[in-house]
């Protein structure tokens, strides 16, 4: 098996981690972790939730980690709402 390479999406509704893998020169991409995502009231405030979204980041790659298959690099790509970035 070849290199894996993950990427973490952090959209406005949901989270997740895909991690793409180089076989018989071609690309595959497997979903490890999905997650809901949601701004919260925080101090009368909307805020995403940074302290859940780092666990939930953690948690994608301990799942890559269970599966024996650790990444040799990552890519976190956000969304363009600037609400507590």
């Amino acid at each position: 098996m070849g290199n894996s390479y993950l990427a973490i999406d952090l959209g406005a509704s949901s989270g997740r981690h895909i991690l793409g893998t180089l076989k018989a020169g071609r690309i595959v991409l497997e979903e490890i972790h999905r997650f809901p995502n949601e701004m919260k009231l925080i101090n009368n405030r909307f805020c995403w939730d940074t302290e859940y979204l780092m666990a939930q980041i953690l948690t994608g790659l301990r799942k890559c980690g269970s599966l024996g298959r650790k990444p040799v690099s990552l890519a976190i790509d956000t969304w363009g709402v600037d609400f507590v970035l």
